[in-house]
């Protein structure tokens, strides 16, 4: 961890045969199952029911990968600062209808080390964010959309 961080809370499960630990500094989240370091700005949304914190992780594309669970049995303030952060990091967001029955929910997020803003699309469950009419249709409301607010 780089020592500029500041660290906010940590949550452990001491379970000898699968040992987790988490800490959430106010730049990132750092935990076992996760790869390495996690920047604010690339959690899509997280969740937290005793002793599950549900992370969904966005791809460099901006695209929501399936959830990891990190089952923290001593979570401490870890769940409140991670909903802090992942929520602070949302700019503006926005959910769209892309045609169809298809939703999606575009977001600008501020990266919590340079500052900028990164843009994502991540598809209700169910889509598939590989196909290409949905990529069309997402590629073009997220389009419209950051015309609309000037950024």
């Amino acid at each position: 961890m780089p020592s500029q961080e500041k660290v906010l809370a940590w949550a452990e499960s001491p379970d000898a045969l699968a040992p987790t630990i988490a800490v959430a500094t106010d730049r990132a989240l750092y935990a076992d199952g996760l790869a390495g370091r996690t920047p604010w700005s690339r959690i899509s949304r997280a969740s937290w029911e005793e002793p599950m914190l549900t992370v969904v992780v966005l791809d460099a594309g901006g695209r929501a990968q399936r959830p990891i669970r990190l089952e923290l049995t001593q979570s401490r303030d870890l769940p409140a600062a991670v909903h802090d952060r992942v929520t602070s990091s949302v700019v503006v967001s926005e959910r769209v209808d892309l045609g169809g029955g298809a939703n999606a929910l575009l977001a600008a997020r501020r990266d919590s080390d340079t500052g900028e803003i990164g843009w994502s699309v991540v598809f209700d469950a169910g889509l598939d964010p590989t196909d290409p009419d949905l990529r069309r249709a997402a590629d073009a409301a997220l389009g419209q959309w950051r015309g609309s607010l000037g950024i």
